[in-house]
């Protein structure tokens, strides 16, 4: 397996972890900011993030269905799936990749570490965890490419982190 095609493939995973930073900057999904479970997931998992961030991953997966038919990066996919099939791999991966995140911030409470702090290397595995369990019904990576992933998510949040951070997006870096 090439290193981009994975990347590709799980590109609505990377994409579902990103989009809960951006929504409150979102005028008109303010009113959606209701935690999903505060007591035991803290205030910053909240349903707006939630749907919308599988919502991405969906439209993610379909654009690259898209492309892939017209012929655009389509040396790039792994998964050689249908229409519908694109459809239930986006939401699988951007689901799995946020119930990951939740998972992890269940943990993170118990541990006392609060919301929004950082829980250094688990805040960027959660997430490919949980994509990875989640697609595994249509597709299971190979021990070397599960490696690349848990090694590429805490690189991709840090990276995230630091631009939200940069641009006022968020109050801590990491």
């Amino acid at each position: 397996m090439s290193f981009f095609p994975l990347l590709w493939t799980f590109l609505p995973a990377f994409i579902a972890n990103a989009v809960p930073v951006l929504l409150p900057h979102i005028p008109y999904l303010k009113h959606w900011h209701q935690p999903i479970a505060e007591k035991h997931l803290g205030k910053n998992k909240t349903w707006r993030g939630l749907v919308m961030g599988t919502l991405a991953a969906v439209l993610v997966a379909w654009l690259q269905y898209e492309l892939g038919e017209l012929g655009i990066l389509s040396g790039l996919r792994i998964l050689r799936l249908g229409f519908a099939e694109s459809f239930i791999t986006g939401f699988l991966l951007g689901f799995g990749a946020l119930f990951g995140d939740a998972v992890k911030s269940f943990f993170k409470r118990r541990m006392g570490i609060a919301p929004g702090r950082a829980w250094p290397v688990i805040d960027g595995i959660d997430y490919m965890v949980g994509a990875i369990i989640f697609v595994s019904p249509f597709y299971v990576p190979s021990f070397m490419e599960i490696i690349i992933l848990l090694v590429i998510g805490p690189l991709a949040s840090l990276a995230a982190n630091l631009f939200s951070y940069v641009v006022g997006w968020k109050n801590v870096w990491w």
